[in-house]
């Protein structure tokens, strides 16, 4: 999508040659994307020689969410918080609700940027710094929770950084 987004003033279709060669992934995994796409009326095919695909709206008009819940649907980390009826324990779990609360969280998360955004590295850099600052400490974390985990991040710098949870550094 972000390829599409980069090309988004242009009059030319991205084919997804194009695409799979600039972000080293297969056509067909594309293609399936593409459909998935399309159904969801982010993007437009154009078909034929010079064809290809272009957004449906502005960069800025289409959200993180709307392109992951075209993907793969609705964000849920776990069944039971949309579709109570698969776990008998819905009724009674003590987690239901905070499951909840996240799905909410991660779903505003997502809506709130845009490809737009993400084309825009100091964009990105700006929203990032501010969801950081905006991090909230858990209630209830303690206080030598607190200190165990500024010792790991100074033994983590003395060791030479730390990749942060990421693949690869």
């Amino acid at each position: 999508m972000l390829d599409l987004a980069r090309n988004a003033g242009t009059d030319m279709p991205t084919s997804l040659a194009t695409v799979a060669d600039n972000e080293h992934l297969s056509r067909g995994y594309l293609e399936q994307l593409a459909r998935s796409l399309r159904t969801a009326q982010l993007l437009r095919g154009t078909c034929g020689r010079g064809g290809g695909y272009r957004l449906s709206r502005e960069p800025e008009e289409i959200t993180v969410r709307s392109v992951i819940e075209a993907v793969i649907g609705p964000i849920n980390i776990v069944e039971c918080v949309e579709n109570p009826d698969v776990c008998d324990r819905s009724d009674r779990c003590e987690c239901r609700g905070i499951y909840a609360l996240i799905n909410r969280r991660i779903t505003e998360a997502l809506q709130s940027f845009t490809l737009g955004d993400l084309l825009d590295p100091e964009r990105v850099r700006c929203l990032t710094a501010r969801a950081t600052a905006a991090t909230v400490v858990p209630v209830g974390r303690s206080q030598r929770g607190k200190s165990a985990a500024r010792a790991r991040q100074r033994s983590a710098a003395r060791r030479g950084g730390d990749s942060g949870g990421c693949p690869g550094g």
